[in-house]
C-alpha cells in the first residue's frame, strides 16, 4: 500500500495561547508541508476568543500563493453561516492562487461554545443549507449573475462526522472526509465510508485525526490535553502506526493529520518526522 497524507493547519484551538503566534506557527507548517510532499493542505472555520482560522477563504489564496505543490483548501467552510453566492465569489479568487490545485471543501455544521451566540441568527436550517449547498456547486460549474464558472479543474470535498455528509458528498459527485478528531467512533466512521463508497462510483475517501507527535511522550501528551477534541500522543513511530491503523480499520484512501504541538519548532520538526515515519513503514506494517 502507498499512503497520501494531508495535513490541517490552523485548527489550534486551546485557550492559552496568542493567536497572533497560533497563526505564524500555522503558516510556517503549511511551507514544511508543502516541501516535504503532503498531499494536501486543509484551513478550518471555527468561530470563538483564540481560534487562528474564522474565515478560511481569506487563508487560502495566501497558502495557494506561497506554495507550489501541495493542494490547497479549506476544510471547512460553514456554509450553514455563508452566502453562497458570495462563497462563489471568493472561491474565485482562490482559484487565482491555487490554480487546479485547489480544493473546495464545505461542511453542514454551525456554530456551537462561548460567544458564538451572536451568530445563530446567520444559521439556516437542514433544508436552506442544502439548498445553498447545490446553488453553490451550480455556481462554481455554470455561473450565476455574480459569477462565471470556475474556470480551473477543483475537487468537491464534503466534510463530516456522520451519514448525511457522506451520502450527500456521493450525490453531489464530490468527495467525502470524516473527521475521526471530532466523532472518534471507529466503527461509525467505516460504516460511513462504506454508505459513501456504496452510492459514489468514483469518489476519494479520506479520515482526518488529530496528533501530538514529541519524542518527550510526556510533552506530546501535554499538548494533546490542550485541545477540546480527541488527539493522539505519541513518537512519530507510534503516530505513524496510528495513521496506518486508521486507514487499515477504516478503509480510507487518505489520511490527513492536525499536529497540534504548541512550541513552533516542535510542529516543525513533528511534521518533518512523522511524515517520514510514515512513508518509511513498509506497506503500513
Amino acid at each position: 500500500m502507498t499512503m497520501r497524507l494531508g495535513v490541517i493547519e490552523y485548527l489550534d484551538l486551546s485557550r492559552d495561547g496568542d493567536v497572533t503566534e497560533k497563526r505564524r506557527k500555522a503558516f510556517e507548517g503549511s511551507l514544511v508541508a508543502d516541501r516535504l510532499g503532503y498531499h494536501r493542505l486543509w484551513v478550518p472555520e471555527h468561530h470563538g476568543i483564540g481560534s487562528p482560522s474564522t474565515n478560511p477563504l481569506s487563508l487560502v489564496p495566501v497558502l495557494g500563493s506561497h506554495t507550489s505543490r501541495i493542494r490547497v483548501g479549506a476544510a471547512v467552510t460553514l456554509l450553514r453561516l455563508r452566502d453562497p453566492h458570495l462563497t462563489a465569489e471568493d472561491l474565485t479568487t482562490a482559484a487565482v492562487f491555487c490554480g487546479e490545485r485547489l480544493d473546495v471543501g464545505l461542511g453542514r455544521g454551525g456554530v456551537a461554545g462561548p460567544g458564538t451566540d451572536v451568530l445563530l441568527s446567520q444559521q439556516k436550517d437542514d433544508e436552506k443549507l442544502d439548498r445553498a449547498l447545490r446553488d453553490l456547486v451550480e455556481a462554481l460549474e455554470s455561473g450565476s449573475e455574480l459569477v462565471e464558472p470556475l474556470g480551473v479543474p477543483y475537487e468537491g470535498w464534503l466534510h463530516g462526522a456522520g451519514h448525511r455528509s457522506a451520502v450527500l458528498a456521493a450525490e453531489l459527485g464530490w468527495n467525502y472526509c470524516h473527521a475521526l478528531f471530532l466523532n472518534s467512533d471507529v466503527d461509525a466512521c467505516a460504516a460511513t465510508l462504506r454508505a459513501f463508497r456504496e452510492s459514489s462510483s468514483s469518489g476519494t475517501a479520506a479520515v482526518a485525526i488529530a496528533l501530538a507527535v514529541n519524542n518527550d511522550p510526556s510533552k506530546a501528551a501535554v499538548d494533546a490535553r490542550r485541545q477540546p477534541f480527541a488527539v493522539t500522543a505519541g513518537t512519530p513511530r507510534e503516530c505513524a502506526e496510528t495513521v496506518w491503523n486508521v486507514r487499515r480499520m477504516t478503509g480510507a484512501d487518505e489520511v490527513v493529520i492536525a499536529e497540534v504541538s504548541r512550541d513552533a519548532g516542535d510542529h516543525r520538526r513533528a511534521l518533518k518526522e512523522i511524515f517520514a515515519a510514515v512513508m518509511d513503514t513498509p506497506h503500513g506494517v
